[in-house]
């Protein structure tokens, strides 16, 4: 397939609503993107879709991720100027790998001015999800990524592939057992991230000791913790 490539572009406030459109077959090097927004619906029938796209060495400051579909998509190396956060997206085949800034996947919808997206809509996008998944081999590959912050909540833990000496699977029945509350997690974001699971409808979760965090070493001896005490998943 023939890429069109974008090499050292600036993109701002390129806007995406309610278009169901296909980006496809694009490599993007160098590029910043600027106040941009990617599938800003509350329609899964309207979410747009990005296939078969590239970007490396990128750089990201103040756009939005909604419930876009991430199809056969690699990001190596990502700027992000802040947290960057995905609402209610979903993966197939999705590859990050080198030094990546602050990432958060979320399952749900972005809220509205009023706060919370309405219910209705997060149950579609909460079925049309489950459904997406159902077929997906493997939803995200992480095991090369350099992150400074990552929390991946809203992909399910059992479809990402992962390096298990820094990354760690956590399956629900194993986090309802509690013995985590009995450990030393003290500086660590390991209680909060297992009371979120806990609150959720997920089946299971993956923590990631970020390497280019100051605490690195921290994190890892609290995941460490909890796969010694049978809570993560002993690989």
């Amino acid at each position: 397939m023939t890429m069109t490539v974008f090499e050292n572009r600036t993109f701002g406030r390129l806007f995406d609503r309610d278009s169901g459109r296909l980006f496809n077959g694009i490599e993007f090097q160098h590029c910043y993107f600027q106040g941009c927004a990617l599938s800003l619906t509350h329609s899964p029938e309207l979410r747009s879709t990005v296939r078969d796209v590239i970007l490396r060495d990128c750089e990201q400051r103040g756009c939005i991720i909604e419930a876009a579909v991430f199809d056969t998509v690699t990001v190596d190396g990502l700027e992000t100027n802040g947290l960057l956060q995905t609402w209610a997206t979903v993966c197939n085949h999705v590859t990050l790998r080198g030094r990546i800034e602050r990432l958060m996947c979320s399952s749900a919808l972005a809220p509205d001015v009023d706060g919370l997206a309405p219910p209705s809509h997060q149950r579609r996008f909460d079925d049309a999800n489950e459904t997406f998944y159902a077929s997906v081999d493997w939803a995200l590959d992480i095991r090369e990524a350099e992150f400074e912050e990552c929390d991946l909540r809203g992909v399910p833990g059992h479809l990402i592939r992962r390096d298990p000496s820094t990354q760690v699977l956590i399956t629900r029945s194993a986090a309802m057992t509690g013995r985590w509350r009995s450990l030393d997690l003290s500086d660590t974001y390991w209680p909060t991230a297992l009371d979120f699971f806990l609150e959720s409808q997920a089946k299971n979760i993956v923590l990631v000791a970020p390497k280019r965090h100051r605490k690195f070493k921290r994190y890892l001896d609290g995941l460490l913790k909890l796969r010694d005490c049978g809570v993560a998943e002993p690989d």
